[in-house]
Protein backbone atom coordinates (compact mmCIF):
# COMPACT_ATOMS: atom_id res chain seq x y z
CA UNK A 1 0.00 0.00 0.00
CA UNK A 2 1.12 3.56 -0.69
CA UNK A 3 0.19 6.27 1.75
CA UNK A 4 -2.20 8.76 0.18
CA UNK A 5 -0.90 12.18 -0.68
CA UNK A 6 -3.75 13.63 1.29
CA UNK A 7 -4.13 12.92 4.96
CA UNK A 8 -7.21 11.25 6.40
CA UNK A 9 -8.32 14.58 7.87
CA UNK A 10 -8.50 16.02 4.37
CA UNK A 11 -10.31 12.93 3.11
CA UNK A 12 -12.75 13.29 5.98
CA UNK A 13 -13.39 16.88 4.94
CA UNK A 14 -13.91 15.94 1.28
CA UNK A 15 -16.22 13.04 2.06
CA UNK A 16 -18.45 15.12 4.29
CA UNK A 17 -18.37 18.36 2.26
CA UNK A 18 -19.32 20.15 5.46
CA UNK A 19 -16.10 22.02 6.14
CA UNK A 20 -17.75 24.81 8.08
CA UNK A 21 -18.88 22.40 10.79
CA UNK A 22 -15.41 20.96 11.45
CA UNK A 23 -12.31 22.41 13.00
CA UNK A 24 -10.06 19.81 11.43
CA UNK A 25 -6.80 21.64 12.09
CA UNK A 26 -7.25 21.52 15.83
CA UNK A 27 -6.93 18.09 17.42
CA UNK A 28 -6.35 19.28 20.98
CA UNK A 29 -9.77 18.22 22.21
CA UNK A 30 -9.29 14.70 20.90
CA UNK A 31 -5.60 14.25 21.58
CA UNK A 32 -5.88 14.19 25.37
CA UNK A 33 -8.37 11.34 25.49
CA UNK A 34 -6.67 9.53 22.62
CA UNK A 35 -3.24 9.76 24.27
CA UNK A 36 -4.57 8.36 27.52
CA UNK A 37 -6.21 5.44 25.75
CA UNK A 38 -3.18 4.77 23.51
CA UNK A 39 -0.73 4.75 26.41
CA UNK A 40 -2.97 2.51 28.50
CA UNK A 41 -3.64 -0.04 25.76
CA UNK A 42 -0.09 -0.37 24.52
CA UNK A 43 1.46 -0.45 27.97
CA UNK A 44 -0.84 -3.41 28.71
CA UNK A 45 0.12 -5.13 25.46
CA UNK A 46 3.84 -4.73 26.11
CA UNK A 47 3.48 -5.92 29.70
CA UNK A 48 1.62 -9.03 28.55
CA UNK A 49 4.49 -9.72 26.15
CA UNK A 50 7.09 -9.20 28.90
CA UNK A 51 8.49 -6.04 27.29
CA UNK A 52 9.31 -2.78 29.02
CA UNK A 53 8.33 0.60 27.66
CA UNK A 54 7.81 4.12 28.98
CA UNK A 55 5.07 6.68 28.67
CA UNK A 56 7.21 9.14 26.74
CA UNK A 57 7.90 6.57 24.06
CA UNK A 58 4.25 5.67 23.74
CA UNK A 59 3.19 9.33 23.57
CA UNK A 60 5.74 9.93 20.82
CA UNK A 61 4.43 6.89 18.93
CA UNK A 62 0.90 8.28 19.11
CA UNK A 63 2.08 11.69 17.97
CA UNK A 64 3.78 10.10 14.96
CA UNK A 65 0.68 8.08 14.17
CA UNK A 66 -1.56 11.15 14.19
CA UNK A 67 0.95 13.01 12.05
CA UNK A 68 0.87 10.21 9.46
CA UNK A 69 -2.89 10.18 9.69
CA UNK A 70 -2.95 13.94 8.99
CA UNK A 71 -0.73 13.52 5.90
CA UNK A 72 2.77 14.28 7.23
CA UNK A 73 5.27 12.20 5.25
CA UNK A 74 8.49 13.34 6.92
CA UNK A 75 11.23 10.65 6.51
CA UNK A 76 12.26 10.89 10.18
CA UNK A 77 8.68 10.30 11.23
CA UNK A 78 8.55 7.16 9.06
CA UNK A 79 11.80 5.97 10.56
CA UNK A 80 10.48 6.29 14.11
CA UNK A 81 7.29 4.42 13.17
CA UNK A 82 9.46 1.67 11.68
CA UNK A 83 11.39 1.32 14.91
CA UNK A 84 8.19 1.20 16.96
CA UNK A 85 6.72 -1.36 14.55
CA UNK A 86 9.78 -3.57 14.98
CA UNK A 87 9.46 -3.34 18.74
CA UNK A 88 5.87 -4.56 18.48
CA UNK A 89 7.06 -7.39 16.24
CA UNK A 90 9.87 -8.40 18.61
CA UNK A 91 7.38 -8.42 21.49
CA UNK A 92 5.34 -10.98 19.50
CA UNK A 93 2.10 -9.25 20.32
CA UNK A 94 -0.72 -11.17 18.61
CA UNK A 95 -1.91 -9.51 15.44
CA UNK A 96 -5.54 -9.73 16.58
CA UNK A 97 -4.71 -7.67 19.69
CA UNK A 98 -2.88 -5.02 17.68
CA UNK A 99 -5.74 -4.62 15.23
CA UNK A 100 -8.22 -4.45 18.07
CA UNK A 101 -6.12 -1.78 19.80
CA UNK A 102 -5.79 0.38 16.71
CA UNK A 103 -9.46 -0.13 15.87
CA UNK A 104 -10.38 1.10 19.36
CA UNK A 105 -8.14 4.14 18.95
CA UNK A 106 -9.69 4.97 15.61
CA UNK A 107 -13.18 4.77 17.13
CA UNK A 108 -12.09 7.12 19.89
CA UNK A 109 -10.81 9.65 17.36
CA UNK A 110 -13.71 9.21 14.96
CA UNK A 111 -16.49 9.46 17.53
CA UNK A 112 -15.23 12.78 18.84
CA UNK A 113 -14.64 14.28 15.40
CA UNK A 114 -17.98 13.04 14.04
CA UNK A 115 -19.96 14.20 17.08
CA UNK A 116 -19.96 17.79 15.82
CA UNK A 117 -21.51 16.78 12.49
CA UNK A 118 -25.14 16.03 11.80
CA UNK A 119 -24.66 12.95 9.67
CA UNK A 120 -27.12 10.14 9.18
CA UNK A 121 -26.20 6.75 10.61
CA UNK A 122 -25.69 5.45 7.07
CA UNK A 123 -23.23 8.24 6.23
CA UNK A 124 -21.30 7.70 9.47
CA UNK A 125 -21.14 3.95 8.90
CA UNK A 126 -19.81 4.31 5.36
CA UNK A 127 -17.18 6.85 6.37
CA UNK A 128 -16.18 4.98 9.48
CA UNK A 129 -15.45 1.66 7.83
CA UNK A 130 -13.85 3.26 4.81
CA UNK A 131 -11.34 5.06 6.99
CA UNK A 132 -10.73 2.40 9.61
CA UNK A 133 -8.72 0.09 7.37
CA UNK A 134 -6.46 2.99 6.41
CA UNK A 135 -5.97 3.86 10.07
CA UNK A 136 -5.04 0.26 10.79
CA UNK A 137 -2.60 0.44 7.88
CA UNK A 138 -0.90 3.39 9.53
CA UNK A 139 -0.95 1.75 12.94
CA UNK A 140 0.60 -1.49 11.72
CA UNK A 141 2.98 0.14 9.28
CA UNK A 142 6.05 -1.97 8.69
CA UNK A 143 5.89 -4.69 11.29
CA UNK A 144 8.85 -6.15 9.43
CA UNK A 145 11.69 -4.67 7.43
CA UNK A 146 12.44 -1.29 5.99
CA UNK A 147 11.21 -0.94 2.41
CA UNK A 148 8.18 -3.23 2.94
CA UNK A 149 4.71 -2.14 3.92
CA UNK A 150 2.44 -4.31 5.98
CA UNK A 151 -0.10 -6.08 3.81
CA UNK A 152 -3.36 -5.01 5.42
CA UNK A 153 -5.46 -6.74 2.81
CA UNK A 154 -4.02 -10.06 3.93
CA UNK A 155 -4.54 -9.11 7.56
CA UNK A 156 -8.16 -8.17 7.04
CA UNK A 157 -8.88 -11.59 5.55
CA UNK A 158 -7.84 -13.20 8.82
CA UNK A 159 -8.81 -10.61 11.45
CA UNK A 160 -12.02 -8.64 11.98
CA UNK A 161 -10.97 -5.02 12.46
CA UNK A 162 -13.87 -4.06 14.73
CA UNK A 163 -13.65 -6.84 17.31
CA UNK A 164 -10.10 -8.09 16.87
CA UNK A 165 -11.48 -11.62 16.52
CA UNK A 166 -10.73 -13.96 13.64
CA UNK A 167 -12.54 -13.34 10.37
CA UNK A 168 -14.97 -15.89 8.95
CA UNK A 169 -12.35 -17.03 6.45
CA UNK A 170 -9.84 -17.72 9.22
CA UNK A 171 -12.57 -19.41 11.28
CA UNK A 172 -13.34 -21.80 8.46
CA UNK A 173 -9.64 -22.57 8.09
CA UNK A 174 -9.51 -23.42 11.81
CA UNK A 175 -12.69 -25.49 11.47
CA UNK A 176 -11.06 -27.57 8.73
CA UNK A 177 -8.07 -28.13 11.01
CA UNK A 178 -10.41 -29.18 13.85
CA UNK A 179 -12.19 -31.66 11.56
CA UNK A 180 -8.90 -33.17 10.42
CA UNK A 181 -7.59 -33.44 13.98
CA UNK A 182 -10.81 -34.99 15.32
CA UNK A 183 -10.91 -37.43 12.42
CA UNK A 184 -7.33 -38.59 13.03
CA UNK A 185 -7.66 -38.81 16.83
CA UNK A 186 -11.22 -40.21 16.90
CA UNK A 187 -12.34 -37.36 19.16
CA UNK A 188 -15.23 -34.92 19.04
CA UNK A 189 -15.62 -31.16 19.18
CA UNK A 190 -18.41 -28.59 19.11
CA UNK A 191 -18.99 -25.19 17.57
CA UNK A 192 -21.30 -22.31 18.44
CA UNK A 193 -23.17 -20.08 16.00
CA UNK A 194 -24.02 -17.02 18.13
CA UNK A 195 -26.48 -14.38 16.94
CA UNK A 196 -26.84 -11.15 18.95
CA UNK A 197 -30.59 -10.69 19.18
CA UNK A 198 -32.03 -7.50 17.69
CA UNK A 199 -28.66 -5.91 16.92
CA UNK A 200 -30.12 -4.37 13.78
CA UNK A 201 -32.80 -2.73 15.92
CA UNK A 202 -30.08 -1.35 18.22
CA UNK A 203 -28.32 0.08 15.14
CA UNK A 204 -31.56 1.69 13.95
CA UNK A 205 -32.52 3.14 17.34
CA UNK A 206 -29.14 4.10 18.81
CA UNK A 207 -26.89 4.27 15.73
CA UNK A 208 -24.14 2.08 14.30
CA UNK A 209 -21.56 3.43 16.72
CA UNK A 210 -23.52 1.99 19.64
CA UNK A 211 -24.05 -1.25 17.73
CA UNK A 212 -20.30 -1.52 17.24
CA UNK A 213 -19.71 -1.06 20.97
CA UNK A 214 -22.18 -3.85 21.67
CA UNK A 215 -20.33 -6.16 19.28
CA UNK A 216 -16.98 -5.29 20.85
CA UNK A 217 -18.29 -5.98 24.34
CA UNK A 218 -19.73 -9.36 23.38
CA UNK A 219 -16.49 -10.28 21.58
CA UNK A 220 -14.47 -9.38 24.68
CA UNK A 221 -16.88 -11.40 26.83
CA UNK A 222 -16.38 -14.46 24.63
CA UNK A 223 -12.60 -14.15 24.90
CA UNK A 224 -12.85 -13.93 28.68
CA UNK A 225 -15.31 -16.82 28.89
CA UNK A 226 -13.45 -19.22 26.57
CA UNK A 227 -9.74 -18.71 27.17
CA UNK A 228 -9.05 -22.25 25.91
CA UNK A 229 -11.22 -22.02 22.76
CA UNK A 230 -9.64 -23.31 19.57
CA UNK A 231 -11.14 -20.37 17.65
CA UNK A 232 -13.36 -17.34 18.30
CA UNK A 233 -14.47 -15.31 15.30
CA UNK A 234 -16.90 -12.82 13.88
CA UNK A 235 -18.60 -14.82 11.14
CA UNK A 236 -21.29 -12.35 10.06
CA UNK A 237 -22.63 -8.84 10.62
CA UNK A 238 -24.07 -9.77 14.00
CA UNK A 239 -22.94 -13.41 14.31
CA UNK A 240 -19.99 -14.84 16.19
CA UNK A 241 -18.52 -18.34 16.19
CA UNK A 242 -16.63 -20.45 18.73
CA UNK A 243 -14.90 -23.83 18.31
CA UNK A 244 -14.39 -25.92 21.46
CA UNK A 245 -12.21 -29.00 21.06
CA UNK A 246 -12.76 -32.33 22.83
CA UNK A 247 -16.31 -31.39 23.78
CA UNK A 248 -19.45 -33.34 22.95
CA UNK A 249 -22.98 -32.00 22.36
CA UNK A 250 -24.26 -32.41 25.93
CA UNK A 251 -21.42 -30.47 27.57
CA UNK A 252 -21.40 -27.91 24.75
CA UNK A 253 -25.12 -27.26 25.17
CA UNK A 254 -24.74 -26.79 28.94
CA UNK A 255 -21.92 -24.28 28.44
CA UNK A 256 -23.90 -22.49 25.72
CA UNK A 257 -26.86 -22.12 28.08
CA UNK A 258 -24.55 -20.57 30.68
CA UNK A 259 -23.16 -18.27 28.00
CA UNK A 260 -26.67 -17.12 27.08
CA UNK A 261 -27.32 -16.29 30.72
CA UNK A 262 -24.05 -14.38 31.16
CA UNK A 263 -24.64 -12.33 27.98
CA UNK A 264 -28.13 -11.45 29.19
CA UNK A 265 -26.62 -10.21 32.46
CA UNK A 266 -24.21 -7.84 30.68
CA UNK A 267 -24.98 -4.14 30.96
CA UNK A 268 -23.35 -2.03 28.28
CA UNK A 269 -23.08 1.72 28.88
CA UNK A 270 -21.58 3.17 25.72
CA UNK A 271 -22.28 6.82 26.49
CA UNK A 272 -22.48 6.69 30.29
CA UNK A 273 -26.26 6.87 29.90
CA UNK A 274 -28.78 4.19 30.64
CA UNK A 275 -27.33 0.75 29.99
CA UNK A 276 -28.19 -1.43 27.00
CA UNK A 277 -29.15 -5.01 27.80
CA UNK A 278 -28.87 -7.67 25.13
CA UNK A 279 -29.59 -11.35 24.63
CA UNK A 280 -28.28 -13.96 22.25
CA UNK A 281 -29.46 -17.01 20.33
CA UNK A 282 -26.91 -19.81 20.12
CA UNK A 283 -26.87 -22.79 17.78
CA UNK A 284 -24.70 -25.76 18.80
CA UNK A 285 -23.32 -28.36 16.38
CA UNK A 286 -20.93 -31.19 17.16
CA UNK A 287 -18.53 -33.34 15.17
CA UNK A 288 -19.21 -36.09 14.16
CA UNK A 289 -22.83 -36.16 15.35
CA UNK A 290 -24.12 -33.28 13.20
CA UNK A 291 -21.74 -33.65 10.29
CA UNK A 292 -18.21 -34.52 9.24
CA UNK A 293 -17.69 -31.76 6.67
CA UNK A 294 -17.34 -28.01 7.10
CA UNK A 295 -20.52 -27.03 5.26
CA UNK A 296 -22.59 -29.64 7.09
CA UNK A 297 -21.39 -28.49 10.52
CA UNK A 298 -21.84 -24.79 9.76
CA UNK A 299 -25.32 -25.40 8.39
CA UNK A 300 -26.30 -27.53 11.40
CA UNK A 301 -25.13 -24.79 13.80
CA UNK A 302 -26.93 -22.09 11.80
CA UNK A 303 -30.14 -24.15 11.67
CA UNK A 304 -29.94 -24.66 15.44
CA UNK A 305 -29.44 -20.91 15.90
CA UNK A 306 -32.46 -20.13 13.71
CA UNK A 307 -34.47 -22.61 15.76
CA UNK A 308 -33.46 -20.93 19.02
CA UNK A 309 -34.53 -17.54 17.63
CA UNK A 310 -37.88 -18.90 16.53
CA UNK A 311 -38.44 -20.39 19.97
CA UNK A 312 -38.17 -16.94 21.52
CA UNK A 313 -34.46 -16.02 21.52
CA UNK A 314 -32.17 -15.85 24.55
CA UNK A 315 -31.53 -19.58 24.48
CA UNK A 316 -29.19 -22.24 23.14
CA UNK A 317 -30.30 -25.03 20.83
CA UNK A 318 -28.67 -28.18 19.52
CA UNK A 319 -29.93 -30.16 16.54
CA UNK A 320 -30.51 -33.49 18.25
CA UNK A 321 -30.66 -35.98 15.44
CA UNK A 322 -28.81 -39.07 14.31
CA UNK A 323 -29.96 -38.33 10.77
CA UNK A 324 -30.73 -34.71 9.93
CA UNK A 325 -32.49 -35.80 6.75
CA UNK A 326 -35.37 -37.34 8.70
CA UNK A 327 -35.45 -34.79 11.52
CA UNK A 328 -38.57 -32.60 11.12
CA UNK A 329 -36.96 -29.61 12.88
CA UNK A 330 -33.97 -29.59 10.55
CA UNK A 331 -36.19 -30.05 7.50
CA UNK A 332 -38.41 -27.18 8.64
CA UNK A 333 -35.49 -24.82 9.14
CA UNK A 334 -34.00 -25.78 5.79
CA UNK A 335 -37.33 -25.02 4.15
CA UNK A 336 -37.24 -21.57 5.77
CA UNK A 337 -33.69 -21.03 4.48
CA UNK A 338 -34.77 -22.02 0.96
CA UNK A 339 -37.77 -19.67 1.05
CA UNK A 340 -35.57 -16.84 2.25
CA UNK A 341 -33.07 -17.58 -0.54
CA UNK A 342 -35.83 -17.67 -3.16
CA UNK A 343 -37.08 -14.29 -1.99
CA UNK A 344 -33.69 -12.82 -2.93
CA UNK A 345 -32.56 -12.50 -6.54
CA UNK A 346 -28.98 -13.60 -5.90
CA UNK A 347 -29.09 -16.29 -3.20
CA UNK A 348 -29.75 -19.33 -5.43
CA UNK A 349 -27.21 -19.51 -8.24
CA UNK A 350 -25.77 -22.01 -10.71
CA UNK A 351 -22.32 -23.57 -10.32
CA UNK A 352 -20.72 -25.48 -13.18
CA UNK A 353 -18.81 -28.76 -13.04
CA UNK A 354 -16.89 -29.69 -16.20
CA UNK A 355 -17.59 -32.84 -18.18
CA UNK A 356 -14.24 -33.67 -19.77
CA UNK A 357 -13.03 -35.54 -22.81
CA UNK A 358 -10.75 -38.14 -21.16
CA UNK A 359 -8.50 -38.27 -24.19
CA UNK A 360 -7.81 -34.55 -24.56
CA UNK A 361 -8.52 -33.34 -21.01
CA UNK A 362 -10.67 -30.52 -22.41
CA UNK A 363 -14.21 -29.80 -21.17
CA UNK A 364 -16.97 -30.57 -23.64
CA UNK A 365 -19.66 -29.24 -21.36
CA UNK A 366 -20.75 -28.45 -17.81
CA UNK A 367 -23.32 -29.87 -15.43
CA UNK A 368 -25.39 -27.05 -13.96
CA UNK A 369 -25.60 -27.43 -10.17
CA UNK A 370 -27.64 -25.34 -7.75
CA UNK A 371 -25.97 -23.56 -4.84
CA UNK A 372 -27.61 -21.73 -1.93
CA UNK A 373 -25.79 -18.56 -0.84
CA UNK A 374 -25.48 -18.11 2.93
CA UNK A 375 -23.32 -15.15 3.88
CA UNK A 376 -20.04 -15.55 2.01
CA UNK A 377 -20.53 -19.30 1.48
CA UNK A 378 -22.26 -21.25 -1.26
CA UNK A 379 -23.84 -24.43 0.08
CA UNK A 380 -24.58 -27.45 -2.08
CA UNK A 381 -28.25 -27.77 -2.90
CA UNK A 382 -27.85 -31.46 -2.04
CA UNK A 383 -28.12 -30.43 1.61
CA UNK A 384 -31.63 -29.14 0.88
CA UNK A 385 -33.04 -31.76 -1.49
CA UNK A 386 -35.28 -33.39 1.12
CA UNK A 387 -36.56 -30.03 2.32
CA UNK A 388 -37.13 -28.81 -1.25
CA UNK A 389 -39.12 -31.91 -2.19
CA UNK A 390 -41.26 -31.86 0.98
CA UNK A 391 -42.04 -28.17 0.58
CA UNK A 392 -42.73 -28.26 -3.16
CA UNK A 393 -39.95 -25.75 -3.81
CA UNK A 394 -37.91 -27.99 -6.10
CA UNK A 395 -39.43 -26.62 -9.31
CA UNK A 396 -38.97 -23.00 -8.21
CA UNK A 397 -35.31 -23.66 -7.41
CA UNK A 398 -34.82 -25.50 -10.69
CA UNK A 399 -36.34 -22.69 -12.74
CA UNK A 400 -34.25 -20.06 -10.94
CA UNK A 401 -31.01 -21.94 -11.60
CA UNK A 402 -31.86 -22.89 -15.20
CA UNK A 403 -32.79 -19.33 -16.18
CA UNK A 404 -29.58 -17.93 -14.69
CA UNK A 405 -27.58 -20.62 -16.49
CA UNK A 406 -29.31 -19.79 -19.79
CA UNK A 407 -28.34 -16.14 -19.31
CA UNK A 408 -24.73 -17.19 -18.80
CA UNK A 409 -24.73 -19.65 -21.72
CA UNK A 410 -23.63 -16.82 -24.00
CA UNK A 411 -20.49 -16.17 -21.92
CA UNK A 412 -17.16 -16.75 -23.67
CA UNK A 413 -16.24 -19.74 -21.47
CA UNK A 414 -19.57 -21.45 -22.29
CA UNK A 415 -19.49 -20.92 -26.04
CA UNK A 416 -19.98 -24.18 -27.97
CA UNK A 417 -20.15 -26.14 -24.69
CA UNK A 418 -22.97 -28.44 -23.59
CA UNK A 419 -25.03 -27.51 -20.53
CA UNK A 420 -26.39 -30.51 -18.60
CA UNK A 421 -29.44 -29.50 -16.55
CA UNK A 422 -31.09 -31.73 -13.94
CA UNK A 423 -34.84 -32.30 -14.01
CA UNK A 424 -36.81 -34.06 -11.30
CA UNK A 425 -39.53 -36.55 -12.19
CA UNK A 426 -42.11 -33.98 -11.08
CA UNK A 427 -40.70 -31.55 -13.67
CA UNK A 428 -40.65 -34.27 -16.33
CA UNK A 429 -44.33 -35.00 -15.72
CA UNK A 430 -45.29 -31.31 -15.76
CA UNK A 431 -46.60 -29.87 -19.02
CA UNK A 432 -45.03 -26.49 -18.13
CA UNK A 433 -41.43 -27.74 -18.26
CA UNK A 434 -41.16 -27.99 -22.06
CA UNK A 435 -42.78 -24.56 -22.44
CA UNK A 436 -40.31 -23.12 -19.92
CA UNK A 437 -37.30 -24.64 -21.70
CA UNK A 438 -38.55 -23.44 -25.09
CA UNK A 439 -39.02 -19.93 -23.69
CA UNK A 440 -35.49 -19.91 -22.24
CA UNK A 441 -33.93 -21.12 -25.51
CA UNK A 442 -35.76 -18.49 -27.55
CA UNK A 443 -35.35 -15.64 -25.07
CA UNK A 444 -31.58 -15.98 -24.76
CA UNK A 445 -30.84 -17.09 -28.33
CA UNK A 446 -29.36 -20.46 -27.40
CA UNK A 447 -28.66 -23.39 -29.71
CA UNK A 448 -31.01 -26.00 -28.20
CA UNK A 449 -28.63 -28.79 -29.30
CA UNK A 450 -26.19 -27.56 -26.65
CA UNK A 451 -28.69 -28.24 -23.83
CA UNK A 452 -28.89 -31.72 -22.30
CA UNK A 453 -31.76 -32.60 -19.95
CA UNK A 454 -30.79 -35.13 -17.27
CA UNK A 455 -33.48 -37.40 -15.81
CA UNK A 456 -32.33 -39.00 -12.60
CA UNK A 457 -32.43 -42.79 -12.25
CA UNK A 458 -33.18 -42.58 -8.53
CA UNK A 459 -36.78 -41.41 -8.89
CA UNK A 460 -39.60 -43.81 -9.61
CA UNK A 461 -41.30 -43.54 -12.99
CA UNK A 462 -44.92 -43.02 -12.02
CA UNK A 463 -46.32 -42.22 -15.48
CA UNK A 464 -44.40 -43.82 -18.33
CA UNK A 465 -46.60 -42.08 -20.92
CA UNK A 466 -45.78 -38.65 -19.45
CA UNK A 467 -42.06 -39.42 -19.63
CA UNK A 468 -42.48 -40.69 -23.21
CA UNK A 469 -44.26 -37.47 -24.24
CA UNK A 470 -41.60 -35.40 -22.49
CA UNK A 471 -38.80 -37.20 -24.35
CA UNK A 472 -40.58 -36.74 -27.69
CA UNK A 473 -41.15 -33.02 -27.09
CA UNK A 474 -37.52 -32.59 -26.01
CA UNK A 475 -36.43 -34.10 -29.34
CA UNK A 476 -38.75 -31.75 -31.24
CA UNK A 477 -37.25 -28.82 -29.34
CA UNK A 478 -33.75 -30.03 -30.19
CA UNK A 479 -32.73 -30.62 -26.56
CA UNK A 480 -30.86 -33.88 -25.92
CA UNK A 481 -31.80 -36.38 -23.24
CA UNK A 482 -29.47 -37.97 -20.67
CA UNK A 483 -30.07 -40.66 -18.06
CA UNK A 484 -28.39 -39.74 -14.78
CA UNK A 485 -27.16 -42.30 -12.20
CA UNK A 486 -27.38 -45.11 -14.74
CA UNK A 487 -26.98 -48.48 -13.01
CA UNK A 488 -28.40 -47.57 -9.63
CA UNK A 489 -31.73 -49.28 -10.35
CA UNK A 490 -33.95 -50.64 -13.10
CA UNK A 491 -35.66 -47.46 -14.33
CA UNK A 492 -32.75 -46.61 -16.62
CA UNK A 493 -33.26 -49.79 -18.62
CA UNK A 494 -36.84 -48.68 -19.25
CA UNK A 495 -35.42 -45.40 -20.56
CA UNK A 496 -33.14 -47.29 -22.93
CA UNK A 497 -36.04 -49.35 -24.19
CA UNK A 498 -38.56 -46.58 -24.77
CA UNK A 499 -36.62 -43.33 -25.25
CA UNK A 500 -33.99 -41.91 -27.55
CA UNK A 501 -31.25 -41.14 -25.00
CA UNK A 502 -28.14 -39.32 -26.18
CA UNK A 503 -26.06 -39.64 -22.98
CA UNK A 504 -25.97 -42.01 -20.01
CA UNK A 505 -24.06 -41.07 -16.86
CA UNK A 506 -22.86 -44.17 -15.01
CA UNK A 507 -23.63 -44.09 -11.29
CA UNK A 508 -20.70 -42.67 -9.35
CA UNK A 509 -20.28 -45.31 -6.64
CA UNK A 510 -19.63 -47.96 -9.31
CA UNK A 511 -17.01 -45.77 -11.00
CA UNK A 512 -15.29 -44.88 -7.73
CA UNK A 513 -14.69 -48.55 -6.93
CA UNK A 514 -13.35 -49.75 -10.28
CA UNK A 515 -9.70 -49.71 -9.13
CA UNK A 516 -10.54 -51.59 -5.91
CA UNK A 517 -13.30 -53.97 -6.95
CA UNK A 518 -13.04 -56.34 -9.89
CA UNK A 519 -16.81 -56.78 -9.84
CA UNK A 520 -17.47 -53.02 -10.07
CA UNK A 521 -14.96 -52.78 -12.90
CA UNK A 522 -16.66 -55.58 -14.82
CA UNK A 523 -20.10 -53.97 -14.33
CA UNK A 524 -18.89 -50.58 -15.57
CA UNK A 525 -17.06 -52.02 -18.58
CA UNK A 526 -20.06 -54.09 -19.67
CA UNK A 527 -22.50 -51.21 -19.11
CA UNK A 528 -20.28 -49.09 -21.35
CA UNK A 529 -20.29 -51.77 -24.08
CA UNK A 530 -24.09 -52.04 -23.94
CA UNK A 531 -24.57 -48.27 -24.14
CA UNK A 532 -22.05 -47.91 -26.96
CA UNK A 533 -23.86 -50.60 -29.01
CA UNK A 534 -27.00 -48.51 -28.60
CA UNK A 535 -25.08 -45.43 -29.88
CA UNK A 536 -25.35 -43.73 -26.50
CA UNK A 537 -22.44 -41.59 -25.31
CA UNK A 538 -21.14 -42.65 -21.87
CA UNK A 539 -20.17 -40.25 -19.08
CA UNK A 540 -18.49 -41.69 -15.98
CA UNK A 541 -19.20 -39.79 -12.74
CA UNK A 542 -17.01 -39.59 -9.61
CA UNK A 543 -13.67 -39.63 -11.40
CA UNK A 544 -11.50 -38.86 -8.37
CA UNK A 545 -7.95 -39.78 -9.44
CA UNK A 546 -5.74 -40.54 -12.44
CA UNK A 547 -5.95 -44.32 -11.94
CA UNK A 548 -9.75 -44.28 -12.33
CA UNK A 549 -9.45 -42.05 -15.41
CA UNK A 550 -6.95 -44.47 -16.98
CA UNK A 551 -9.19 -47.51 -16.44
CA UNK A 552 -12.13 -45.64 -17.96
CA UNK A 553 -10.14 -44.65 -21.05
CA UNK A 554 -9.00 -48.26 -21.52
CA UNK A 555 -12.66 -49.33 -21.33
CA UNK A 556 -13.44 -47.01 -24.23
CA UNK A 557 -15.39 -44.51 -22.12
CA UNK A 558 -14.99 -41.11 -23.70
CA UNK A 559 -16.23 -38.64 -21.09
CA UNK A 560 -15.71 -38.22 -17.36
CA UNK A 561 -16.83 -35.96 -14.52
CA UNK A 562 -15.45 -35.65 -10.99
CA UNK A 563 -13.18 -33.65 -8.69
CA UNK A 564 -10.04 -35.00 -10.38
CA UNK A 565 -11.22 -33.48 -13.64
CA UNK A 566 -12.67 -30.29 -12.18
CA UNK A 567 -14.64 -29.04 -9.19
CA UNK A 568 -17.87 -27.05 -9.47
CA UNK A 569 -17.23 -23.31 -9.76
CA UNK A 570 -19.24 -20.17 -10.30
CA UNK A 571 -17.50 -19.02 -13.51
CA UNK A 572 -15.17 -21.71 -14.95
CA UNK A 573 -13.60 -19.35 -17.46
CA UNK A 574 -12.37 -17.12 -14.59
CA UNK A 575 -10.88 -19.97 -12.58
CA UNK A 576 -13.20 -19.32 -9.64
Amino acid sequence: MRFPKKGMLELFKELTSRDEQLDLDNLKETTGRLTQEYVGQFRTLFEQAGQETNEAELREALSDLLALFAGNHDPELFKRRLEFGRKLGVAEIPLEQLIKAYGSLFRCWFDERASVCHFSNKELQSLKYGAKSLFVDFGLHLLGYEGEIFNTRRVLTTVDVLTGLMSRRKFEEKLRQAIEFAKNTKTEFSLYYIDIDNLRLINDVHGYIIGDIVLENVAAHLQESFTDAFAIARIGDDELGVILMDMGPAEALTKAQLLCKSIAEMEIKPLDDDGIFITSSIGVASYPRNGQALDDLMLAAEVACITSKRKGRNRAQVVDAVSDDINPTVTHERILILREALSSKNDIVPFYQPIVDLETGEPVGYEVLARVKRGEKFLSAGLFVDAAEKSGLMQDIGKRVIEQAMKEKNSSWAKDKLFFINLSMREVESRDTIKFLADMVNRYGIDSREIVAEITERETVRDINAVHNFARELTELGVRLAVDDFGSGFSSFLYLRYFDCYFAKIEGSLVRDITRSGRSRMIVENMAKLLQKLSIEVVAEFVENSEVAKVLKNAGIRYGQGYYLGKPSRCPGKGS
